[in-house]
């Protein structure tokens, strides 16, 4: 057996004992209203007052007033006919009853955009929700260390933050455990620091992303060991940049030797900068850091639809299924876990993302998707936590989503994941409508020539669906 396999065995090994844990979330026997606090608490700004009575409708509805699917299709077909451009598919489905109540060419595989994040983090959170990401450094000899990756990307150069998901685990913490378990064995003297991201195979980039997509920064490398979700941090190290890194394991890498150099100083201890190697079978771990759980990395990843992220949660989920953490195999590992679930697997999917524009989702999968999110079990109901909410969080925080007078209305009710490509627009979750019923709705145009354009037909569409 060779050693990087047996690296990846030993992270394999961890993920299923944790995984373990989230056996006790699963089995919720009645469902009731999201609400939106699990969002708010993935967010720093604060919201007026005065707006509050808007969201505080999501939290309380009951089952409420059923809808006239004839009433609505009227409707919807009304403001999807307004498009005059590219093509547009949709359903509509009562929660409470599972009714289909709208539906256009919802059978249909189309172009799903970011909306192709929701496979990943649905696998994610039917496997191991509570799983947490180790990135420890082993001690191979009493002269050689190996920084091993574990599949955090959202790690900072500076301490540990307990409350946080980005930078849950920092550098500087692992750096002084280090220290202090070197010291408690008596070592002193110059070590080298060697890496392993063998926890991860194959290729890093994927061939069906565009190149023009990788310089402009919206794909990079995949690595199992980057600070700040593969973006390189600022100049004070607190924050991150707008740049990424060319070699982000090597950013972590460097930055754990400077900062081993200078806290094992007075310890008597210097660092040297080792080779990329395979921790051995002998390697006694020294000291870890451990990342926020499977669950709270996954609603970030949706909140921002940070594709990188996907990415990583993707091989991630390869690991935890005992694969090899590539990408054809997080691919395959995403549908088997469909499939265990139920779900239907007649889809197209080339990445986990959602920018390749090769990729092909029916609305169909897409309710199914968020109908097990608002009535499913606790762990299926973890991902309400990753739906950005109209007018106040995430991408469907920013000015430009529903800011018409046919739109704003429906701010603190539509609750949805948000898609975007220059020639795709998507967006799917669910709202409260004005008698209190929970509609879950999936909308998917492809073909645009002015996505911008698109935007306020798609927020008025489920606006529509509030005005009910």
């Amino acid at each position: 057996m060779s050693e990087s396999v047996t690296t990846r065995k030993k992270a394999a090994g961890w993920w299923a004992a944790t995984a373990l844990l989230a056996s006790g979330c699963i089995g919720a026997g009645t469902w009731a209203v999201p609400t939106w606090s699990e969002t708010q608490r993935l967010q720093t700004t604060a919201i007026a007052p005065a707006s509050l009575a808007q969201v505080q409708q999501v939290e309380s509805a009951s089952e409420g007033t059923p809808v006239d699917a004839a009433t609505l299709t009227a409707d919807a077909n009304a403001v999807l006919d307004s498009l005059g451009q590219g093509t547009a598919s949709a359903q509509v489905v009562d929660a409470a009853t599972g009714q289909v109540l709208y539906s256009r060419d919802a059978s249909t595989g189309r172009v799903p955009a970011s909306n192709m994040k929701m496979l990943v983090d649905y696998a994610l959170l039917a496997t191991a929700p509570q799983a947490r990401f180790k990135t420890s450094v082993e001690l191979a000899d009493p002269q050689t260390l190996t920084l091993v990756a574990g599949g955090d990307t959202l790690l900072v150069p500076g301490e540990s933050d307990p409350d946080a998901v980005m930078g849950h685990a920092g550098i500087t913490t692992l750096a002084q455990k280090t220290v202090d378990a070197l010291k408690s064995q008596g070592i002193t003297g110059e070590l080298a620091v060697n890496l392993d991201t063998s926890i991860f195979a194959g290729p890093a980039l994927n061939s069906d992303w565009a190149q023009e997509d990788i310089d402009s920064g919206f794909m990079t490398e995949v690595t199992p060991l980057a600070f700040f979700s593969h973006y390189s941090p600022d100049g004070s190290g607190s924050e991150a940049s707008t740049s990424r890194p060319q070699d982000a394991p090597g950013q972590v890498h460097q930055q754990l030797v400077s900062t081993l150099n200078r806290v094992g100083k007075d310890a008597g201890l210097s660092f040297i900068t080792g080779a990329q190697s395979p921790s051995g079978e002998d390697a006694t771990e020294l000291a870890a850091v451990e990342s926020a759980t499977a669950a709270q990395q996954s609603a970030l990843m949706m909140q921002q639809s940070d594709n990188s992220l996907a990415e990583v949660l993707g091989r991630n989920l390869s690991v935890a299924r005992g694969g090899d953490g590539s990408q054809s195999d997080a691919l395959a590992q995403i549908r088997a876990v469909l499939s265990e679930q139920g779900l239907p697997t007649d889809y197209q999917q080339t990445d986990i993302s959602g920018l390749s524009l090769n990729n092909k989702v029916s609305n169909e999968l897409l309710t199914d998707l968020t109908q097990r999110a608002v009535t499913g079990t606790d762990s299926e109901r973890l991902a309400l936590a990753g739906l950005p909410v109209a007018g106040y969080s995430g991408t469907l925080g920013l000015t430009t989503r529903f800011n018409s007078p046919e739109e704003v209305e429906a701010r603190g009710l539509v609750r949805a994941k948000t898609g975007t490509l220059n020639s795709v627009l998507s967006l799917t979750g669910y709202t409260v409508t004005d008698g209190g019923r929970v509609l879950i709705f999936s909308v998917i145009m492809n073909d645009l020539e002015d996505a911008e354009a698109a935007k306020n037909v798609i927020d008025r569409f489920s606006a529509t669906l509030t005005d009910r």
